[in-house]
């Protein structure tokens, strides 16, 4: 499928070098151009009494018997959160000038011994750290950096979902702290932001809000919903794909024709990411990226983890700076938590699917 490029949007580029201000030149590691940005309880048994008859004994039935409600039958199960484990730490560089020096000892001599990071806004990846006169030292990928130039980072827990059986109704995920309630306005209880919800058949409405129980009604602006049906973008022959729904920012995958794994993501703001039909091409674990020349952006991400393309320019990756899955934050790339990322990763095979559509 042909894709039309949107004038003033850049797509990302391979860089061939990087520029840093250095008295001894640091080399930086050459960049792949991207974008950013319980079960329930087992019963325990009773002790089955022993009734005794007499000739005189009556059995007397209960005029109101007991009736144990069936629970419904799980659907899904949460990814394994060692998924977000990432092989690196990292950090958010704060000053725009922020020094990498070549060694150790030139960080703590603070000597001319240093470099810049290519752009900014930075985030770089350590490895290790060194305390000296009591201050810290990050080992980054080009050197050492003091730790008063950083900002530690903690990526993402929020991970999807996969699917234990067919559902037909639509699920999703409330991406703000919210409050249920009847059709009468009367509050239900708190919902809070990643919790997962299904939609429930209603025999009313509320204009605006989406039946997750018995009269009991989400905001629907406060909620992100999959539908588990196979999408028509699909046709009738495509039954392995990654599908992504801009308008709701899910992502869903289907295997043999069955939904069997959903998520929230972060496209592209601006319509940066493209709609349209594309396949797997290139998968690497960990990668550095950075805009091309041309582009209007600057920002310099290290060791990127989970990086697939799918148009040679964008692609899936995980972001260990951001939590703001489920709105548009990135330039282009469809960014997951690490978690996601990591699954989705090993899931996809080269050649795979990409189905991209924000059609209402």
């Amino acid at each position: 499928m042909s894709i039309r490029r949107r004038p003033g949007l850049h797509p990302l580029m391979i860089h061939p070098s990087l520029k840093i201000i250095p008295l001894l030149p640091i080399l930086f590691s050459s960049l792949l151009s991207a974008c950013q940005p319980v079960p329930a309880a087992t019963p325990t048994p009773t002790e089955t009494a022993t009734l005794l008859f007499t000739s005189t004994a009556t059995v007397v039935p209960s005029l109101t018997p007991t009736v144990t409600s069936t629970p419904e039958p799980a659907w899904y199960q949460p990814l394994d959160p060692s998924l977000g484990l990432l092989k690196y730490s990292y950090a958010r560089v704060i000053p725009p000038k922020a020094r990498i020096y070549v060694s150790l000892q030139d960080a703590i001599q603070k000597t001319g011994n240093f470099g810049y990071p290519p752009n900014y806004p930075a985030y770089v990846a350590y490895s290790a750290t060194e305390t000296r006169g009591g201050q810290t030292y990050y080992h980054v990928q080009d050197g050492w950096m003091a730790g008063t130039d950083l900002q530690l980072l903690t990526p993402s827990t929020f991970t999807g979902i996969q699917l234990t059986r067919p559902v037909s109704f639509r699920f999703g995920w409330v991406l703000a702290e919210t409050q249920s309630v009847t059709a009468a306005g009367t509050p239900v209880q708190s919902y809070h932001r990643y919790q997962v919800i299904h939609e429930v058949p209603a025999v009313t409405s509320l204009p605006g809000s989406i039946a997750i129980g018995t009269d009991e009604w989400l905001p629907a602006d406060k909620v992100a919903l999959v539908d588990p049906r196979l999408p028509p973008l699909a046709g009738p022959n495509t039954c392995r794909f990654i599908y992504t729904d801009l308008n709701t920012q899910t992502l869903s995958v289907y295997d043999r024709c069955k939904l069997v794994f959903a998520t929230l993501i972060s496209s592209g703001k601006n319509s940066w990411t493209f709609e349209g039909r594309f396949t797997i091409l290139y998968k690497v674990p960990y990668n550095s990226i950075l805009p091309p020349q041309y582009s209007t952006s600057d920002y310099y991400i290290e060791e990127v983890p989970y990086f697939m393309t799918y148009d040679v320019n964008f692609g899936f990756h995980g972001a260990y700076w951001h939590d703001d899955f489920g709105a548009p934050a990135s330039h282009g790339c469809i960014n997951l938590s690490p978690a996601d990322a990591s699954w989705l990763y090993t899931w996809a095979q080269l050649g795979d699917i990409v189905l991209i559509s924000a059609e209402k």
